[in-house]
């Protein structure tokens, strides 16, 4: 078997068993008929306005990923770009180990003639500006929302996890923020004083861990930078910061929704909605099996529990919460894909095969 081959065989296996664990830790305490009352009471009319949010925020991407590819591609049109956006956001929840994050480049290429590094690049810039916008909204709730008084212990000290969660995203956010100013500026510049830097730890310093660190922060840079040509217009930038803004503000409107859904409007309002989005998109970064099944769900319960979603009395609703929040969108996606494939011909064993290698 050949060497990707069996990575992505390992990833899968590691998801896979991530994947059963989290699904058991979402289930724990939560008997059946306590999770058939929450459906029971769930107010199903909300699924609309959910189905709305969702048909909205592709939307809003499909036309940010034109703005982002526009340089490499003028001639791809919304409708071309609605196709590869929806396909794509299908395969990374349908292929293990997140290969699907290489659909889009694939079609990129097959549609446009973009060259596949270019259409990595762009990927890459778009998932960073969704970092962004997740640690800032962090940020944001806990400097601003009126957050529970829970403590943890961490490192023989008591710390609020208000205070924990603004350290953990400025911690994050700053060094982030001020690499990606530094590439947009300076671009050339900062991969020329990067060169310089990684074959001095090449040449000075004896460690392959950070040999080996500093190569792949190079590479990272690189695409980067090349992802960074369709941010050279002021005016691109500033739309497409205008549309990553409005995209996480329809999932904030998606959350209200499903907040009332189930009733929890007096313990979840919009900041605390922000939040249990942004910690539940951070947790799905962890290996995860196809669908993030389990991971997600044991993401979002962990995240409603900070806000008192949780406990014996809440423990049904907290689960169905998680349950539709999940599944609800990745059926509308799946749909919508299976639309594009069939309309387009595309086919998925193909893009299986380009993104297992």
């Amino acid at each position: 078997m050949s060497g990707s081959g069996g990575a992505w065989l390992r990833n899968l296996a590691l998801g896979l068993m991530m994947g059963a664990l989290f699904f058991g830790l979402a289930l724990w305490g939560v008997p059946l008929a306590a999770l058939g009352d929450a459906f029971g009471q769930m107010r199903w009319a909300y699924l609309v306005p959910i189905a709305a949010t969702v048909v909205l925020q592709y939307l809003l991407r499909t036309w940010r990923q034109q703005l982002l590819l526009r340089p490499f591609a003028p001639g791809l049109g919304f409708r071309q770009h609605l196709s590869i956006v929806v396909v794509g956001f299908f395969c990374v929840n349908l292929f293990p180990a997140r290969l699907g994050e290489g659909v889009r480049p694939l079609l990129f290429h097959d549609r446009a003639g973009v060259p596949l590094g270019a259409g990595f690049a762009v990927v890459l810039v778009e998932r960073v500006f969704d970092l962004v916008a997740i640690l800032s909204t962090l940020l944001a709730v806990a400097m601003w929302v009126e957050l529970p008084a829970r403590e943890i212990e961490l490192a023989g000290q008591t710390r609020s996890l208000a205070e924990l969660g603004r350290t953990v995203a400025i911690a994050l956010l700053v060094p982030l923020l001020a690499g990606l100013l530094g590439l947009a500026l300076l671009g050339p510049l900062a991969l020329r004083i990067g060169t310089r830097v990684s074959a001095w730890f090449e040449t000075r310093i004896d460690v392959p861990v950070l040999q080996r660190g500093v190569a792949g922060l190079l590479r990272f840079a690189t695409a980067f930078v090349e992802g960074l040509r369709s941010l050279r217009s002021p005016g691109r930038l500033v739309a497409l910061l205008f549309l990553t803004a409005l995209l996480f503000l329809s999932m904030g409107l998606m959350m209200s929704a499903l907040t009332r859904a189930f009733g929890l409007e007096d313990r979840l309002g919009f900041g605390a909605g922000m939040a249990v989005l942004s910690i539940t998109m951070l947790g799905i970064a962890l290996p995860a099996p196809p669908g993030f099944a389990g991971v997600f769900e044991a993401s979002a319960r962990a995240a409603l529990a900070i806000f008192g979603v949780g406990g014996a009395a809440l423990a049904g609703r907290a689960l169905a919460y998680a349950l539709v929040f999940h599944w609800w969108p990745l059926l509308l996606l799946s749909g919508a894909a299976g639309f594009f494939l069939w309309r387009d011909r595309i086919g998925l064993g193909r893009l299986f095969r380009f993104v297992r290698g």
